[in-house]
């Protein structure tokens, strides 16, 4: 009699299976994924965010990833050949600078930093940097040499070398340096350098400026930057990221990112919440029509997705309890 009612059990097992199976057809399929998409949204205008998940969950799994989990060596080199792609696809490009970052762009960036207390501060702090105003000076005294050597008439500049002695000569030149540099001190300290219709001139020079480079093409910037110069710039960046995620600082600001996360959407339904990020359904059918049909094709076809299906199923067609209800 158990004999019996195990076959009566298989062939219902059987049964379900080919059922289940043919509902995710491929003919079945897209009317499946409509149907449970619009019931799954709309179960998520019922529940919060803290009706499934907690602030402590997500932040152990971000520290999880972000600050424990050890990252494999083969991401630089992983990014190095994409960049070299991308590198040799885009420079070869007969498009011009301009095409790919508009003006707009640019200059709405420069009006920041400008506007950004720092960048001032910033300019005052290299007024009064002793490498910088050297170089400065330097510059100037060899202009105005150059200036001294190649401007005046070639008559009066032999009578003046004759004249003057020679420790005079050295001592000017001390003199002139000293000079350049407390005057170059005294210009770019100056608060007045600093005010907005000067600010406007130098915004004026960078236009112009951006204006002539946009018109070049892109595929000049091989001489500015290489491919290699790109993926050293990667790799730097990514040691020092290495490095700062497993800092205090950075586990605390990554749990202050989520606390902050949590204390504006916690309360929000997951509806709302996916329409803050602009998640839409026709976002969520389009992406399930591309991705699903073929995943499920390829598992019906590899026999995977039938043996998923028995091994989930098969154990509660053998229990006792299941046969006494035959």
């Amino acid at each position: 009699m158990a004999h019996d009612k195990q076959e009566v059990a298989n062939r219902l097992l059987d049964g379900l299976i080919d059922h289940l199976l043919a509902t995710l057809s491929p003919g079945q399929l897209d009317g499946l994924i409509e149907q449970e998409l619009d019931y799954a949204l709309d179960v998520a205008t019922r529940y919060t965010l803290n009706d499934w998940v907690s602030a402590e969950q997500i932040r152990i799994t971000a520290q999880k990833y972000a600050a424990e989990m050890d990252i494999s060596g083969a991401i630089p080199e992983l990014v190095g050949d994409m960049v070299e792609q991308f590198y040799d696809h885009g420079i070869q490009s007969d498009r011009l600078i301009g095409d790919v970052v508009d003006e707009d762009v640019v200059m709405a960036l420069l009006d920041k930093v400008l506007e950004i207390p720092l960048s001032r501060q910033s300019m005052a702090w290299l007024g009064r940097n002793p490498v910088l105003l050297a170089l400065l000076a330097g510059g100037a005294q060899l202009g105005l040499k150059t200036l001294l050597h190649q401007g005046l008439p070639p008559a009066l500049h032999e009578q003046l070398r004759k004249r003057l002695p020679a420790r005079w000569l050295g001592s000017l030149e001390v003199r002139l340096q000293e000079w350049l540099i407390k005057r170059t001190e005294q210009l770019l300290s100056d608060p007045w350098l600093y005010r907005d219709e000067n600010l406007d001139e130098l915004r004026e020079l960078v236009l112009v400026a951006w204006q002539e480079f946009s018109l070049r093409p892109v595929a000049e910037l091989r001489e500015l930057i290489s491919s290699e110069d790109i993926q050293e710039l990667f790799v730097i960046g990514f040691e020092y990221w290495r490095d700062l995620r497993h800092t205090d600082y950075f586990i605390a600001m990554l749990e202050s990112g989520v606390n902050a996360f949590f204390d504006k959407y916690g309360d929000t339904t997951l509806m709302d919440l996916l329409d803050e990020l602009g998640v839409t359904r026709e976002l969520m059918l389009d992406d399930a029509r591309r991705f699903l049909p073929p995943v499920m094709e390829k598992l019906r076809a590899e026999g995977l997705l039938e043996a998923w299906l028995r091994r989930h199923l098969e154990g509660y067609f053998q229990r006792p309890e299941t046969l006494e209800l035959l």
